[in-house]
């Protein structure tokens, strides 16, 4: 038996429920509502799915200490949800990242060329904005009331690849390219996504990326420049356009993979 902890049931829970339907797997359905009692879970493999970050980390925390295991884990969930965080565990991996600033307060910097900043959390292309003077980033950062930005040098066009990583496996990629006159290539913003072979570097980017931020399972975004640059590792990833863009059964393949977890 394995729980599937939800908030909001979106396209990929619906996915989950009926792949563990058709593989004869038994799913049990945990709602994660306004108020989170601490000390109320059994031990149990709990695949954690919120919309919600935050509930997210914390349930799966909750789970942990009542000796039950959280997929994926809440650390994992933790540095994931923090884009600065996970860069530093990808450098420590010694993976290639762009080059980043982490900005904590207002103290203007030189820009020289295109570059990114974003709120060291959020999705969906949400809170990302594009600088080319340091005119442009300072008033940025009167208006990020606090917020810890990230600033990155924009690598490419934009168009990056996203790669859905299971355990020691990349189970499915694609590319998403920006739709025109902009440089996010979310799918959820309209970015054109096309199916994307996956070799052997990218593939063993992808997995290493996953593990260093101690993720079972992880969306990988890896933006296509001179050389791929591993940009972020998302924990609790959306997967509706990669089934669609592939054509693989990417709920049926985690059902089955979490399932083998809880028979341990």
């Amino acid at each position: 038996m394995v729980a599937l902890a939800y908030d909001v049931v979106r396209e990929e829970e619906r996915a989950l429920i009926k792949a563990a339907a058709s593989l004869g797997v038994g799913l049990r359905l945990v709602e994660i509502g306004d108020v989170l009692v601490l000390d109320a879970w059994e031990p149990d493999v709990y695949l954690v799915r919120t919309l919600s970050h935050n509930k997210g980390i914390i349930f799966a925390s909750a789970v942990e200490s009542r000796g039950g295991v959280a997929v994926n884990s809440s650390a994992a969930l933790a540095t994931s949800w923090n884009k600065a965080l996970t860069l530093t565990k990808l450098l420590a991996a010694g993976l290639p990242v762009p080059k980043s600033f982490v900005l904590f307060g207002k103290a203007p910097l030189d820009v020289e060329g295109r570059k990114i900043v974003k709120a060291v959390s959020g999705s969906w292309g949400r809170k990302v904005s594009l600088v080319t003077s340091r005119e442009e980033l300072e008033v940025l950062l009167k208006s990020a009331e606090g917020e810890v930005l990230l600033l990155q040098e924009a690598v490419g066009t934009g168009e990056d690849i996203r790669v859905f990583v299971i355990g020691d496996r990349a189970v499915a990629a694609m590319r998403r390219i920006p739709p025109s006159g902009d440089w996010r290539s979310n799918a959820a913003r309209g970015g054109t996504t096309l199916p994307q072979p996956i070799d052997g570097e990218l593939e063993k980017l992808a997995v290493k990326a996953a593990k260093a931020v101690g993720a079972y399972y992880a969306g990988v975004d890896i933006l296509v420049g001179d050389r791929y640059y591993v940009n972020e590792v998302n924990g609790i990833p959306e997967f509706k356009a990669l089934m669609r863009t592939t054509g693989i059964d990417v709920a049926k393949e985690l059902v089955l993979a979490v399932h083998e977890l809880a028979k341990r």
